[in-house]
């Protein structure tokens, strides 16, 4: 197992994995320097001649987290994010069998839930690569699932990667987004269809046998014939209504409709609504258009029904860009690791690490500037 050749050295306010490498092994120095960038998904690694060190402070396995259910959200993530990990090194030119595809080797934040994967840029390293096909079998075998949903997409899953020998980060991902897309509509056609309403057909009335008529010495006025003369007759009921209380006796005629004046009726004061709870807010400078963030953890990327603002529109943003939570009654954003940056008033964040969010400050996903608002 890779892990065995990998030994865990915790202090009291750090954790970290040290590699020794054996003697043939060579570094790649330039899928190295790829790594040293702060907004990749891949572990940082210090080197020395013959070894890698890599800084896990924060971070559990992912084997750990493997026993708790997962939702289909939850897969769905899961699954994406180890495609878009290879994904990174094929941008940054990083072979993929330096990525270790393992779940003893792939970490999750305890803070953010975002996750990092441990890559040894060297050939003749003496571990054992695995293609992201053979890992994605492994975690549907070990993972847990809730019960509750409809599992129906796990066979999809199987399927697709039964189909394609050779998984393709990129369509993989394609293919994870359409499958959310069929799972939220199925369930909303199915409601519809239930909720509509049978009618019945209307049963038809057996005729019935017809009365036995003896003749009447004089015709009757039938209910519904109503002779014309009659209506002249009639008067109208007097409309009594009046607006005193019952202790006071009309000044006027009872049946007198009293007048009503504007001044009284604007005395009378309807209810106050209940003020809305305060959300904060950003307005996007491209548009005004107004983002209210009404969630604990608001995200921002352009992942449908992953991400809670979508910005589908700029291609410089990544698929989840970066985090918003509110913690102890204050809001933090945290940039998810995004290939183009998030940034406070120009200033670049640190990948997965809160920064307080302070009324009026400019918030940029890579280029798409917004205005932050407490309230």
């Amino acid at each position: 197992m890779n892990i065995d050749k990998f030994e865990m050295d915790t202090a009291p306010f750090e954790k970290t994995l040290t590699l020794r490498l054996p003697s043939a092994a060579m570094t790649d120095e330039e899928a190295a320097k790829a790594l040293s960038e702060w907004n990749s998904p891949l572990i940082y690694a210090e080197s020395d001649k013959h070894h890698f060190y890599y800084d896990i402070t924060g971070r559990v396995s992912l084997r750990s987290q493997l026993h708790k259910e997962m939702t289909m959200r939850d897969t769905i993530a899961l699954f994406a994010a180890v495609a878009d990990a290879l994904l990174y090194g094929v941008e940054k030119n990083i072979d993929p069998r330096y990525i270790l595809l393992d779940s003893d080797l792939v970490y999750v934040s305890e803070e953010t839930g975002s996750l990092r994967f441990i890559c040894v840029p060297a050939v003749n390293s003496g571990l054992s690569a695995k293609p992201l096909r053979s890992y994605i079998r492994e975690l549907i075998v070990n993972m847990q699932y809730d019960d509750s949903e409809n599992l129906e997409y796990i066979g999809k899953i199987i399927n697709y990667i039964n189909r394609n020998k050779k998984l393709n980060p990129g369509d993989f991902i394609d293919f994870l987004d359409s499958l959310e897309q069929e799972e939220k509509v199925a369930p909303a056609m199915k409601k519809s269809v239930e909720a509509s309403p049978v009618i019945p057909s209307p049963a038809i009335p057996e005729p019935e046998p017809s009365p036995v008529q003896t003749p009447s010495p004089e015709p009757e006025v039938q209910p519904d014939m109503i002779p014309l003369e009659s209506l002249s007759e009639e008067k109208e009921s007097p409309l009594n209504i009046s607006f005193e209380t019952p202790d006071e006796k009309p000044k006027k005629d009872e049946f007198e409709i009293p007048e009503i004046r504007l001044d009284d009726i604007s005395q009378e004061k309807a209810p106050e609504p209940a003020a809305p709870a305060a959300f904060p807010y950003m307005i996007r400078k491209k548009n005004g258009e107004k983002v209210v963030i009404n969630k604990d953890e608001f995200k921002i990327g352009k992942i449908p029904g992953m991400a809670d603002y979508l910005l589908t529109d700029n291609p410089a943003v990544s698929r989840m860009h970066a985090i918003i939570h509110k913690i102890d009654g204050a809001y933090y954003i945290c940039d998810n690791y995004s290939t183009n940056s998030t940034f406070l008033n120009g200033e670049q964040l640190e990948a997965g690490k809160n920064y307080i969010l302070l009324n009026g400050v400019r918030i940029n996903f890579a280029n798409d500037e917004f205005t932050y608002y407490a309230d």
